[in-house]
């Protein structure tokens, strides 16, 4: 049975919020908090399934345009926003002040225009425009403390970085090669060692990326200590 996805308990509890919301909104009773749970879990596994596998679908398709990049991070925050509006222009025992496809106008604006507009602000890609990473297609990169032979185990070309102290977003990893299935690359790591708390926070790191995604760098979403992320395209 595949595995549940990341973004999955995100998934599942917003999916829960939606539906009482949407109820609420409807004028009908509350469901049983049993068949919530249900829901929650079943979105939790259904939703990142779908959304990965739709995309691989529509790529396999010869002919079809490009999808435009969208993260997980964006349709997650596009959906908290469509709840808060939703929540916030909800009026008992009256019509909503704003209709459901508002809500979802207002999502899709923040979800794809929010990214840019931090980068401009603070000159650093924001989580919101990362893409996700292809760890899981090497080999001899993960546990290591100092990698220096990387091989792609997939089907599909990767590129991988090796970020030095001193290299992080979003300038990318100084050390990137793209690495073609079942070929292996070579980093030199010099004297350092992995990041890793508490012990070495400011060490490096090593990420892979799909094409054409850039392997870097940015601190840990506890503040300290840095992981490896893939920025968008330049």
């Amino acid at each position: 049975m595949p595995e549940f996805l990341p973004g999955s308990f995100f998934s599942g509890i917003l999916t829960v919020a939606l539906v009482a919301l949407l109820r609420l909104r409807a004028g009908k009773p509350r469901l049983a908090a049993w068949k919530l749970v249900v829901i929650g879990v079943v979105a939790a596994y259904a939703i990142p399934w779908a959304l990965r596998l739709g995309a691989e679908a529509w790529r396999a398709v010869p002919g079809l345009p490009a999808l435009p990049v969208i993260t997980f991070d964006q349709i997650l925050f596009g959906s908290w926003v469509l709840f808060l509006v939703l929540l916030a222009t909800h009026r008992r025992g009256r019509p909503p002040a704003v209709p459901f496809w508002g809500g979802l106008l207002a999502a899709a604006a923040f979800a794809v225009l929010l990214p840019p507009v931090l980068y401009l602000a603070t000159g650093n890609y924001s989580r919101l425009s990362l893409r996700t990473d292809v760890n899981h297609c090497t080999r001899g990169m993960t546990g290591q403390v100092q990698p220096r032979e990387v091989a792609n185990s997939c089907d599909e070309p990767i590129v991988v970085g090796l970020c030095l102290p001193g290299e992080i977003n979003p300038v990318p990893c100084a050390q990137t090669a793209i690495i073609e299935p079942g070929q292996t690359a070579r980093f030199d790591p010099a004297d350092a060692t992995l990041s890793a708390l508490p012990t070495n926070l400011d060490g490096l790191t090593i990420v892979a990326c799909p094409p054409p995604a850039r392997p870097s760098r940015m601190g840990t979403t506890i503040g300290r200590g840095y992981e490896g992320v893939c920025l968008p395209p330049a």
